[in-house]
């Protein structure tokens, strides 16, 4: 008797891209379907991160710190993806770190027998910031996202409305060298091809990149905050560091207690603030990845902003901050 198989969705994309909020837009299309969606989610040093936001939207969240899945991490996303549970539905998001090779990690999940027994089709699904495609800081930047799009079965550009003409024609351009049997897709358009039992993806590996990651991620506790003095603290570090994100209290919005926050390369000086009624098991941090990061060096940089608005010094920082009287987020 043949066994059912498993959709599986990998999300690869470069640092920043919108890979997160993909899969916010995406988890909720399924709801009233018959299909569970379980999301693995691969990051540097602290997953849990994106996690508690992706809990908001979907009820397994499973999280993997550390390494990438396609190297360090690997045995990890092979133990994850083996513990899924086959009743019902399932459907299985992987989204993977920013600087993840796509090719070893495709080699896994079509080479392994037990994988490649449990999971069909498999979609790699690429999002791409247009503003800011092969515009990376180093030359191994930029030759990741090309393999990341090379090796996609789908893509998803957005934030078109940042980039020039002249970058939106070099992106349609590239892509249609690199990947011209992509699909172009959306969230709402990809949810509708898993809904309706789709065919195997294409995918189209070649030739890997030899993994070696140059880039450092360091973590740092945060005390409570006002939003302004951490737009303003998050605006002063270069494009160097490539992507900043974390999770802090608010000090000056009794409406939301606290936030979720990330900044990119692409534009340094407006980070996206996601602000939230629920309460976490989730530290007070920011994670930084970049090139030759030094955490005491990043810590110390956050005392003038305290300073100067009076707020409580750095040894005065909570871990897993708990607000008082709010529901807690409940595990799903």
């Amino acid at each position: 008797m043949s066994v059912a198989k498993t959709p599986l969705v990998i999300i690869v994309g470069f640092l920043g891209a919108g890979k997160t909020t993909f899969l916010r837009e995406i988890i909720p299309l399924f709801e009233g379907s018959p299909c569970t969606p379980y999301i693995i989610l691969n990051d540097f040093i602290n997953a849990e991160i994106d996690s508690a936001m992706l809990r908001e939207v979907a009820n397994e969240v499973r999280a993997i710190s550390g390494g990438c899945v396609c190297c360090d991490s690997a045995e990890n996303l092979k133990d994850e993806l083996a513990s899924v549970p086959l009743e019902g539905s399932p459907v299985v998001f992987v989204e993977a770190n920013g600087t993840t090779d796509p090719f070893p990690l495709l080699e896994l999940l079509t080479l392994d027998p037990e994988l490649a027994g449990r999971y069909e089709p498999v979609f790699q699904i690429a999002v791409i910031n247009e503003a800011r495609w092969q515009k990376r800081f180093l030359p191994w930047d930029r030759a990741i996202e090309r393999a990341q799009a090379a090796t996609a079965s789908h893509i998803f550009t957005n934030r078109s409305q940042s980039a020039s003409l002249k970058q939106q024609q070099r992106l349609r351009k590239d892509l249609s060298e690199i990947n011209p049997n992509a699909r172009a897709s959306s969230p709402r358009e990809l949810a509708a091809e898993l809904l309706s039992q789709p065919s195997r993806a294409r995918l189209n590996p070649s030739s890997r990149l030899g993994h070696s990651h140059q880039h450092v991620a360091v973590r740092v506790a945060l005390p409570p905050l006002r939003e302004e003095t951490l737009v303003r603290w998050l605006g002063s570090f270069p494009p160097e560091v490539l992507r900043i994100k974390g999770f802090v209290p608010l000090l000056d919005d009794p409406e939301h207690p606290a936030c979720f926050f990330q900044r990119t390369d692409d534009d340094i000086k407006r980070p996206n603030i996601i602000k939230t009624t629920l309460s976490y098991d989730t530290d007070s941090c920011a994670v930084f990845i970049g090139r030759d990061l030094d955490a005491d060096k990043i810590t110390r940089s956050l005392q003038p902003y305290l300073e100067a608005e009076d707020l409580p010094p750095l040894a005065q920082s909570a871990r897993k901050f708990r607000f008082p009287g709010l529901p807690r987020l409940k595990q799903r």
